[in-house]
């Protein structure tokens, strides 16, 4: 019998491997009488069975990779760290390793988000360092919130976030959003990165100080015939130590072993699904039905201001993967009516629809879109569909005061600060013990930022540059803490010498 044989190569390796067990089974592969026109067919066979090997080869090299730390991926994605490091790396390096605690709560608190970040600087093809950035710029704190108002992970200003299409407004801030926030630094980096001429270490100066900070030092530089990398430009404190610091850190990272550095143990799998919303969803729905951890969800989430999803996009919810299928048949099953995504509300005399948007947080294209709205025509009575601010009342939500430290710059007033920092003015006095209206410049207050409970803060966490005159206890006293904190945050073995130039960790709750 002849059996005729096509001669695509494909045809071949999937036609014999399926017939194969079957002739095995009736007792035909021995039989002489089967005979293949091909006789090529046998090292079809063959490199079929190599590619097998090869496939089931790579399969297990991907499941290996998963199964390995994140860590091994990042510093296998080096490209900006040098063979040497100049001597400023290993000032920093040696900081570091005498304050393992903080640096093993920051590695700690990048576990949800790292494994994204790490993905999406791949794709973009961008150095797998910048995945420590965060680390720099924000402790891993989702709402980390500086003096000059930078927000996030990746700590944009409203300006520059806005630039690159980060939204802000009552309901939402992309600058929180880890996916958005992510999405703006790598645009903003490889930006920088070619106006710099492919230099990454001038791109991270002037992500940290600006991109036309740095251009003048650099042409300060060229007129007096000096170098222009990084190394060589005059900069402020803060940015000579950015880029050293983020070398330091992938250094402990690529060398843990060496360091005497527990690294935690963070899979280099997926932390969470992402699950689109399409209309507005109390956060403490989603928490109930889908049994998660607040402080899990809320850190995914930060971008989320109030206790409800957004109501002018759709949204992603953040959710981790275990969850994922039980949130994703939630929502599925239940009706949008249950979500109370909408309230009703009824015009009264004056009432205009720009008015109405403007006192519910939307968008006067977003008010007549929901309730098919073709006119600016109102009447008192007209019933229409508004937004959820939150199925609580403001006395039953649970609205969490935030303390954080700020120092008074020049030019600030108590009032100005009030309005600043939405605080009512005696408030602000009575929290900081103030007698009178008077302030200094560079005294310390504390102030507030509103977040809703379902979203709590991380503790802030600054480097202290001793100065001369400075003792533990002026120090602690400056920041709120205690001397015993700061001599067990830094490892100190004798209080009484601290030396101006050294850096403490503090943490400020």
């Amino acid at each position: 019998m002849r059996l005729s044989i096509p001669k695509t190569q494909n045809f071949h390796q999937l036609w014999f491997l399926c017939l194969l067990p079957a002739l095995t089974n009736c007792g035909f592969a021995e039989t002489s009488s089967i005979t293949f026109a091909p006789t090529s067919l046998t090292a079809h066979v063959n490199k079929s069975s190599e590619k097998i090997v090869k496939i089931k080869s790579k399969r297990h090299d991907l499941e290996q990779t998963l199964q390995l730390p994140i860590w091994h991926r990042i510093r296998n994605g080096y490209q900006l760290l040098p063979k040497n490091l100049p001597p400023r790396v290993s000032d920093f390096r040696r900081a570091y390793l005498g304050r393992q605690e903080y640096l093993s709560i920051v590695l700690e608190r990048s576990r949800p988000f790292l494994f994204y970040i790490t993905e999406q600087l791949k794709l973009s093809d961008l150095p797998l360092e910048i995945a420590l950035l965060p680390i720099i710029e924000s402790g891993y704190d989702p709402f980390a919130y500086s003096k000059s108002h930078a927000a996030g992970l990746w700590q944009f200003i409203p300006s520059t976030g806005e630039y690159f299409g980060l939204e802000k407004n009552y309901w939402y801030d992309g600058r929180l959003d880890l996916v958005e926030s992510t999405r703006a630094a790598i645009e903003y980096l490889r930006y920088l990165h070619n106006h710099f001429n492919n230099d990454w270490l001038l791109a991270l100066a002037a992500y940290n100080a600006g991109e036309g900070f740095i251009n003048k030092r650099i042409k300060e530089n060229l007129k007096r015939g000096l170098s222009t990398d990084f190394w060589s430009l005059k900069l402020p404190r803060q940015t000579r130590e950015y880029v050293p610091r983020l070398l330091a850190i992938a250094d402990i990272i690529k060398n843990p072993q060496h360091y005497a550095v527990s690294l935690p143990h963070i899979p280099n799998r997926p932390f969470f699904d992402m699950i689109l919303i399409e209309d507005q969803i109390e956060v403490s729905e989603i928490l109930q039905k889908g049994e998660l951890s607040t402080k899990n969800f809320s850190a995914l989430n930060a971008g989320i201001l109030e206790s409800i999803t957004p109501p002018l996009k759709k949204y992603y919810l953040l959710v981790p993967t275990h969850k994922g299928t039980v949130v994703r048949d939630f929502l599925q099953a239940s009706r949008k009516e249950t979500w109370r995504a909408r309230s009703k509300y009824s015009v009264v005399y004056g009432d205009t629809l720009s008015e109405i948007a403007q006192k519910h947080n939307v968008t006067l294209d977003w008010l007549k879109k929901v309730n098919n709205w073709k006119t600016d025509h109102l009447s008192i009575g007209d019933t229409l569909l508004v937004p959820n601010k939150s199925r609580f009342s403001n006395e039953q939500k649970q609205v969490e005061k935030h303390l954080v430290l700020y120092r008074v710059a020049a030019g600030d007033s108590l009032s100005k600060l009030s309005d600043r920092f939405d605080m009512n003015l005696n408030k602000l006095k009575s929290i900081n013990k103030l007698r009178t209206d008077l302030i200094r410049v560079g005294q310390i207050l504390k102030v507030q930022s509103q977040r809703i409970d379902s979203y709590p803060p991380s503790p802030r966490h600054i480097y202290y540059n001793i100065k001369s005159g400075d003792t533990l206890s002026r120090i602690a006293i400056k920041y709120g803490t205690t001397v015993e904190q700061i001599i067990n945050w830094n490892n100190i073995q004798n209080s009484q010498q601290i030396h101006p130039g050294e850096t403490l960790f503090i943490k400020s709750e």
